[in-house]
């Protein structure tokens, strides 16, 4: 006799139901959700763990290394690590390698198990109860042939689909490298902006202590107006340093971001991020081929190799479908029998379903697949040519730049020079102050802006890396004589090769 505690434990279990998977819970502190481990660590340290990033970004062009900043190599490891746009990308790849496997086990048989128990009473007029006890085992196999290749179809459009989001996950790989890279410069240049302004500020503070000392000895060349003008060239200088240093820490909180820390909870080595060598010079020409290696025209691509390989699938709906089912089953009171010969029993069944009305459905989707395949080239030709278009934007914008920087140059030595002259002869007595305020101030101008353009050409040899995909000194010599994007035109405009960053 079934004892009571276990009958209705049993029937607790059953109708409380069972719940499998993970619950959410919200972690414990700001440090645990964002998945920084010990709050109490320094969050500027890390271990490079096996992480699918830092191997996918052995896969291409190390681009950033060839920069000539050691500490890009650090920072870009870190990120690969923690970054969480980077985490969402490579779940989405594991999403897509998932729906693969799954596609593929469609085209494999089925085989289902079903066993049971079943042990039943009768009572008799004395109130006599007798038990049987009843077990069996069934299989069932199950196969879709797949005569006219929807599955297989279907399959090869998956493995289309992981590989267009392997190529999102490298180019956003390479788009936070370079966003790294470009806030690694922002912050470098911030840093020298804020130094060239402190040093006009001690600069302008000395011219103010002479037009003091001038005015004080009551000479005549110096009078009231010259006086408040030096002050006010002293405080405008002092107004522009708070407003950079509130740049460079809204530029280090972007880099936290990048890194996968808190913002504001750790520090940023400034002295090495404030030396950054200039980048090389371009070569005349580069080789088009290179263009093969962007991950979006790899995504582009193997999306429309997706969309080729849905028409298929929907061309393969419209022809029958033949299901082969096999079923092997065993009854037996005693379980010792149960895998008797005698007791076994099975049936093999074969299935065709072949679609007869449907209101056109099965056509539409056709179509539609159709439309969905053009829709693809074209968007894979337009990625083509936006390419190439990004390309040579970048190379003429890489060489407008280094002619820019060449005249800024020799406009900041030109008014270093009158600025020294200036002051010699006010110090002097033999030169008026607005000679000197006018040149001071065009010197802070002229320091600024190159800075601003060394920045800018910074950013448009980014832009080229980002639009080649990588650099081009891993190619073979003789490519680069074949398919070049040439810039016959715009290296006759800026006349020489440049040598300055």
């Amino acid at each position: 006799m079934i004892a009571p505690k276990v009958v209705t434990l049993t029937t607790a279990l059953i109708l409380s139901g069972c719940t499998l998977g993970p619950d959410y819970e919200r972690g414990g502190s700001l440090a645990e959700i964002l998945g920084l481990g010990d709050p109490k660590a320094d969050p500027s340290t890390f271990a490079v763990a096996p992480d699918p990033a830092v191997s996918a970004a052995e896969t291409i062009s190390h681009w950033w290394e060839r920069l000539g900043d050691p500490s890009l190599s650090g920072l870009v490891a870190e990120m690969l690590s923690n970054n969480k746009d980077l985490a969402v990308s490579v779940a989405r790849v594991r999403q897509a390698q998932a729906s693969l496997e799954n596609i593929a086990g469609t085209r494999l048989p089925s085989l289902d198990l079903a066993p049971s128990a079943t042990r039943s009473f009768t009572t008799n007029a004395a109130g006599d109860r007798t038990y049987a006890n009843s077990f069996s085992v069934g299989t069932t196999l199950s196969w879709q042939t797949d005569l006219f290749g929807r599955l297989r179809r279907s399959e090869r459009a998956q493995a289309a689909n992981l590989a267009a989001a392997e190529a999102d996950w490298q180019g956003l790989i390479h788009t936070q490298i370079a966003t790294l890279v470009r806030t690694r410069v922002a912050l470098a240049t911030l840093e020298r902006r804020l130094a060239a302004t402190q040093t006009i500020a001690e600069s302008r503070l000395a011219t103010l202590n002479a037009v003091e000392r001038r005015y004080r000895a009551g000479l005549e060349s110096t009078n009231a107006v010259d006086l408040h003008a030096a002050r006010e060239n002293y405080t405008s200088a002092l107004a522009d340093i708070p407003s950079l240093e509130n740049d460079i820490a809204a530029t280090i909180t972007s880099l936290h971001v990048l890194l996968g820390r808190i913002p504001g909870n750790s520090e940023v080595e400034r002295d090495t991020l404030a030396n950054i060598p200039p980048p090389q010079d371009v070569p005349l020409g580069v080789p088009a081929s290179l263009l093969d290696r962007r991950p979006d025209l790899r995504a582009a691509e193997f999306r429309l190799e997706a969309a080729t390989e849905n028409v298929g699938v929907a061309i393969a709906d419209l022809y029958p479908n033949l299901t082969l089912t096999g079923s092997l089953s065993s009854t037996d009171p005693s379980i010792g029998n149960l895998f008797d010969v005698t007791s076994l029993a099975g049936s093999l069944m074969a299935q065709i379903a072949q679609p007869l009305f449907d209101g056109g459905a099965r056509q539409a989707t056709v179509r539609q697949r159709e439309a969905q395949m053009a829709e693809q080239a074209a968007a894979y030709a337009g990625n083509i040519l936006t390419a190439i278009k990004e390309v040579q934007d970048a190379l003429v914008a890489e060489r407008k730049s280094g002619a820019r920087l060449v005249q800024l140059e020799s406009t900041l030595r030109e008014v270093r020079l009158a600025e020294a002259s200036s002051f010699d002869r006010f110090r002097r007595g033999i030169g008026s102050y607005e000679r000197l305020l006018e040149t001071q101030r065009r010197l802070q101008n002229a320091e600024q802006t190159l800075l601003i353009e060394q920045q800018n050409k910074w950013n448009t040899r980014i832009d080229l890396l980002l639009a080649l995909g990588g650099d081009w000194l891993t190619t073979e010599p003789d490519q680069t004589s074949i398919n070049t994007l040439s810039l016959e035109t715009s290296t006759q405009e800026s006349g020489t090769h440049e040598t300055h960053s």
